[in-house]
């Protein structure tokens, strides 16, 4: 009786959670960063429109 099957099985589900364990705070970090960006945008074009008449 041979277990490759299930511990093959088992190494690669641990593999995939590490990745996206790993992956997450990157791409969260990234959308944060574009958000900021766009905000500051925003309020850079509100403050400018502001001073006009």
């Amino acid at each position: 009786m041979s277990y490759l099957p299930y511990i093959a099985g088992a190494y690669a589900v641990f593999f995939v959670v590490m990745a996206w364990d790993g992956l997450t705070p990157w791409l969260r970090h990234g959308r944060l960063l574009r958000a900021i960006r766009q905000k500051a945008v925003r309020a850079a074009a509100k403050s400018s429109t502001q001073g006009q008449p």
